[in-house]
């Protein structure tokens, strides 16, 4: 395994998905609903977009459409398989996304301290 700080999303999603199994159905379900909610209001994102000066609205709009849809197509798989949960979801740009929601997830969701630690520490 490399060290942390030569990892990508992709490794980094894996290992934390090895580490702590139990908690990505949860962050799974709150990416879906996150990403759904994103895609249902795009005017309102348009309005207040300040994520991120380099990628606009439209492109997040995209990211999150894909991460919706990944949940939906692989659904459990993604929770069973740490390589197909990195791999779906971490891989590319829309990891841009999808670290996004881990984010969130870790500072307004789950309350495993121990996932929290993790995240800080791998991410």
């Amino acid at each position: 395994m490399p060290a942390l700080n030569q990892m990508y999303n992709v490794h980094k999603a894996k290992l934390i998905c090895e580490l702590l199994p139990e908690e990505i159905p949860g962050f799974l379900d709150f990416a879906k609903s996150f990403s759904d909610g994103i895609t249902a209001a795009p005017d309102e994102l348009r309005k207040q977009w300040k994520i991120n000066p380099i990628i606009g609205p439209d492109q997040w709009l995209s990211y999150a459409a894909e991460t919706s849809q990944i949940i939906t197509q692989y659904g459990k798989k993604l929770a069973k398989s740490p390589k197909v949960f990195a791999d779906q979801l971490f891989d590319g740009m829309i990891a841009l996304y999808t670290c996004h929601c881990l984010q969130q997830y870790v500072e307004h969701k789950t309350t495993n301290e121990k996932f929290k630690l993790a995240y800080q520490l791998i991410f």
